[in-house]
């Protein structure tokens, strides 16, 4: 190998390894989002009956594969005011369902929120209560869960989105 090729090469594992550091120093939560299993966008026309909102959010489920322990998920919602709880309910689209986990409930109504946690198979309730995770993501990937976020405005729920599968 020439000086020149052996110089070559160095500098490309040296960009290499030096990009491998620069991804790894990024937040572990933009490489979760881009690994995630599952995703809701939600909006006030999936509610049922729809709500007239600006409100929109994002819900991203992770399971902890291979063994589907928990699910570790994040939410957001932008121009949301009043919010006092998240959910995952069971239900196909355009049905509304009991509520399968509590994602959040604030005892003082928040404005614009994001919010992180993981679900195990203790926080399951309703008809998913004594059921386990893979429980959980089979009703995920088979469209019948939904993500919303009620307010004080909307009780009922003012956003909602369906989970569905990103794989």
């Amino acid at each position: 190998m020439t000086t020149e090729n052996s110089t070559m090469v160095i500098l490309t594992v040296t960009l290499v390894l030096g990009s491998a550091i620069a991804l790894s120093s990024i937040s572990s939560t933009l490489v979760v989002f881009a690994n995630h299993e599952f995703a809701a966008n939600l909006t006030g026309q999936q509610e049922v009956p729809p709500v007239n909102t600006q409100a929109t959010g994002e819900a991203i489920f992770v399971p902890d594969l291979p063994r589907n322990e928990t699910i570790d998920f994040w939410v957001n919602g932008t121009e949301i005011q009043g919010t006092t709880m998240g959910h995952i309910h069971s239900g196909a689209q355009g049905e509304n369902g009991p509520v399968v986990v509590t994602l959040f409930k604030f005892d003082s109504p928040q404005n614009n929120l994001t919010q992180s946690g993981t679900v195990a198979a203790n926080n399951l309730e309703g008809p998913m209560q004594g059921k386990t995770i893979p429980d959980l993501i089979a009703a995920m990937k088979n469209g019948s869960t939904y993500a919303n976020f009620h307010t004080e405005k909307n009780p009922d729920g003012e956003i909602r989105g369906q989970i569905m599968s990103t794989k």
